[in-house]
Order: C-alpha cells, then structure tokens, then sequence
C-alpha cells in the first residue's frame, strides 16, 4: 500500500518528522536548569515541587489537547507547540530568583508538550499504517527516541560549555532550534485532512464532537485490559526515569562532577540510548525483558546511590540505557493494543497517567533527597523497580506482555461511535 494521493511521500514525512522531534528537543539549557535553580537560590525540595507542578499542569493540558488533536487538523498543533515553547526560556531568563515565574515557565512547557505529545505519535501511526507498514512502528519509534535524544545530547554538550560562561546564555540559545521545528512542522501533513485518505487508513477521523474522542479513549481502556496493564508498567513504574532525568544534575553536583562535564555525561547517555532505541525492536520478541530490564535499572540505580565519587555515574548512565528498550517497546505495545478511533486521545489518557505518578514520584524524590540525600534517594528509586518487574512478569504468566511482538488476542466491546458515524477498526 503507498501514501494517500495528495499526501507528502513517507520519506518525506519521516525526513520532517525526525527533524522535528530532533529540534523540539535540541535544547541547550538541558544540560544545566535545575542546577541552574539552585544557583539562583531555590531549594532541592522546592525543585522538586515545581517539577510535580510541571507534571500537575500537563495532567490539565494533556486529555483536552488529545482530543483537539483528534478533532481538529495535527499539522498546526504540530507548529504551534515549539513556538509556545519558546516562552518559556523567555520567562526563565527574566525570572531571577522568583519561583512563581519559573512556575510560569513550566505550566507553558507543559502547554507545548500536550498539543505535541499524543499528536506526534498519533501523525507517525497514522503514515505508517497508510503506507502499509504499521508492522514498522517499533522501529520507528525506537528513531524517534533516537532523534529525540540525539538532540538532547548535542544541545546539553555545547549548553555545558556555554554554561562554563554564562548559565543564563543556555536559556536564550535554546530558542533558535524551537524556531526550526516550528518549520519542519509545516511538513507534517495530516493525512486525515488529505484527499482520497479516507481510502487508505482506518483511523482517518476527523469528524466527531469533543466529548465524543474522550468516550472513545474510555471505552478503550474497558475493552481491553492490555491498555491499563500497560498503564501502570508506563506509569506507574518506568516513570521512575522520567523524573530522575530531572534530578540528575543535582546527583552530578553530589558526586562532585565538574559543571563543565555536565553536557558530556549527558552526550554519553545520549549515545548509549540512541543506540539501544535503534535496536529496541529486535527485543520485541524476547518477553522476558519486559521484567528484566526494570530489575537490572533497578540494580544499577542501587550501584549509582554508592556515589563515592564522579565513577559512579557510569552505573547511572547504564540504568537509563538499560530501561529504553522497556520504554519503546512498551509505549509501542500500546499503541497496537488501541482501535485507534481516537489514537491520540487514548495516548494522551496514558501521559495523563503518567503525570499523575509522576508528580508523587517527583515530591517522593524531592523530599527524600531533601531529608536524607540525593544519593539515599537514588538508592530507593532502585528498590522500587523490584515492584515493577514483579508487576511484568505475573503478567507475563497471564498472558499480558510489556513488550511487541504484535498485538495480543482482545476481549473488546466496541467503543462509542461518533455522531452518525461507526467506529472504523483498524487491521493493526
């Protein structure tokens, strides 16, 4: 099957694509925020609050931009969302030592993410399963956290120099690449929006009321319970990392790391990830993984709360490397598992859950890291990853797999339709 007449090629989309995600992220004040927040005088445990208010706003945002995603044309929320970003840096440069502003800043972020979010992974889906290749979607995904990354990781090694110089130099620079992707999103055609698409892909759906996309995402959640297993593995466990992630360059300040390393460790990561996201999909198959890999992030973070000195940070980088094929796999799992009528609602109910854990798991972390430590903290966040395999391998013997390997048998109802119109089920 080829892209829909009147669509961009799939190379050409996919060219965009990556250059976006590249660009959304490519961001130099990475390398040195919440380090920088320390530096202006706000606390660890005050860091963390805002971080859990970062993820309370999204909760907010996320469900609402879902379904305007589904609703309304994905090319110009694709547009929109880096050129929202952009304020962000702008608040946090004017901010000072003023925690409301950085505040602001956050609750925009979290603006900018939610319209990119389910949106992005609902546009890659859908030209995929145009061009007959929805099989490929782990592969791509696996690129996608590959470009993403790669971006992280070029941004935070010159922010980490620029940061040697001017810390508040980082903000401002990372506005130029938030510019380029506003560009490239230009490209991101929404093939629901093109002629004839509706020939070629099942989940092309624009019509339909609001409401009716939430309806959608609900009734996919209770027709198959594959989507809330994978909820709480996401959510409730691999989530873990997102927040370390934020946490990290106050663990580099406690094993005395030199701020100018900062950005290297960060490249180095970002290299270890890139390459297992490129070969996640190769995993797919092995089930097992999906409660290994947690328990082995799980030791590592164990070895990472030693922090006897800058070494250590090899065992935390290994952790983050490690969890990315559970991560990719599991995310792409979910989207397999869903009848796709409202793909990118039901995706953005899952960030929603996601944000939800996040915020107890960042006040967990932050105040815990307040009482006893960054290190002890660390060390915890490893203790809980035991939990989070054990969830994956009891469903692993109920026949519920983290992993891919194509879809598993469903026990479905069908969900509610939208006005006047029957749910389309793609043959996923």
């Amino acid at each position: 099957m080829s892209s829909a007449p009147g669509s961009p090629s799939l190379k050409t989309f996919l060219f965009a694509y990556f250059g976006y995600v590249f660009m959304f992220d490519a961001m130099l004040a990475y390398a040195i925020y919440t380090a920088l927040f320390q530096f202006r005088g706000i606390s660890v445990a005050e860091i963390g609050l805002l971080i859990a208010f970062w993820s309370a706003t999204a909760i907010i945002l996320e469900l609402p931009s879902g379904a305007l995603s589904d609703r309304f044309d994905r090319r110009w929320l694709m547009v929109a969302a880096p050129l929202i970003k952009i304020f962000t840096f702008i608040v946090w440069g004017l901010a000072g030592s003023n925690i409301w502003l950085y505040g602001l800043g956050f609750l925009i972020w979290s603006a900018a993410e939610s319209l990119m979010s389910g949106t992005k992974q609902a546009l890659l889906y859908e030209h995929l399963d145009a061009a007959g290749r929805a099989q490929d979607y782990e592969k791509m995904l696996g690129r996608d956290n590959a470009a993403q990354m790669v971006g992280i990781g070029i941004g935070s090694v010159i922010g980490g120099f620029v940061a040697t110089y001017s810390m508040d130099a980082t903000l401002w620079l990372s506005i130029p690449p938030l510019i380029i992707g506003a560009v490239l999103g230009l490209f991101l055609i929404d093939l629901r929006r093109s002629p004839g698409q509706s020939e070629h892909s099942a989940d092309a759906e624009p019509e339909g009321s609001y409401l009716d996309h939430m309806r959608n995402a609900l009734a996919d959640f209770r027709a198959n319970r594959a989507l809330p297993f994978l909820t709480v593995y996401i959510a409730g466990g691999l989530i873990v990392f997102e927040v370390l992630d934020e946490f990290d360059q106050l663990y580099y300040l406690a094993v005395d790391l030199p701020i100018w390393m900062f950005g290297i460790v960060i490249a180095v990561e970002v290299a270890a990830f890139t390459g297992i996201s490129i070969i996640a999909h190769r995993l797919k198959h092995f089930t097992a993984m999906g409660w290994l890999l947690p328990l082995l992030a799980g030791v590592l973070l164990l070895l990472a709360a030693i922090g006897a000195g800058p070494v250590f940070v090899i065992f935390l980088l290994l952790a983050h490397t490690v969890r990315a094929p559970a991560m990719i796999l599991s995310e792409a799992r979910f989207q397999h598992e869903m009848d796709g009528a409202s793909r990118a609602t039901t995706t953005s109910a899952l960030v929603v859950a996601q944000n939800v854990a996040g915020i107890a798991v960042t006040l967990t972390i932050g105040f815990l890291a307040d009482a006893i430590g960054i290190l002890p903290a660390y060390g915890w966040a490893g203790i809980w990853m035991l939990p989070v395999a054990l969830w994956a391998f009891w469903g692993q013997r109920k026949g519920l797999s983290v992993m891919g390997g194509g879809p598993e048998t469903k026990q479905t109802v069908d969900p509610l339709p939208a006005k006047g119109k029957p749910i389309r089920h793609p043959d996923i």
